[in-house]
């Protein structure tokens, strides 16, 4: 195990950033909500600990929820909808927006979030709501600029 010492306080790097461990496993384009359901409901019996999100495509695990594990969410997440894309094109975007049912909409193209045996849809998940910044729409005219 190393240490660093610095000012007579000894810290572990190693604990300092916690560890993210990633699965991928190949998506079924015709029922894509299964897979997830199916991961999310085993992790939420058998009590895994830590925070776990789960797609189409794989699942991201960490002790705690941190930036570097939302980055690893994002990128399972681009991953998933480049996959998409590339399947469909433009058409899963179509299908998303018409998509009433938030779970669904959840378990087949945003993800789930799985906090010690609890399930959250990704969009309703606290940590990312409030950490991530949120672009500004700016409109400036001849001598005022408006923030929407």
């Amino acid at each position: 195990m190393k240490t660093i010492t610095i000012d007579d306080v000894t810290t572990n790097p190693e604990q300092a950033k916690p560890q993210i461990q990633t699965v991928r496993w190949r998506p079924n384009f015709e029922t894509p909500g299964v897979i997830p359901y199916d991961v999310a409901q085993t992790i939420k019996s058998e009590r895994r600990p830590g925070i776990w999100y789960v797609n189409p495509v794989g699942t991201v695990h960490a002790s705690v929820g941190s930036a570097d594990f939302l980055n690893a969410v994002r990128k399972k997440q681009r991953e998933w909808y480049r996959l998409l894309s590339r399947q469909f094109g433009n058409g899963w975007r179509r299908a998303k927006r018409g998509e009433e049912d938030l779970w669904k909409l959840a378990y087949e193209y945003d993800g789930i979030i799985v906090i010690n045996g609890v399930i959250l849809r990704f969009e309703a998940w606290d940590y990312n709501r409030r950490n991530v910044p949120r672009a500004r729409n700016r409109v400036t005219t001849k001598n005022k600029t408006f923030h929407s």
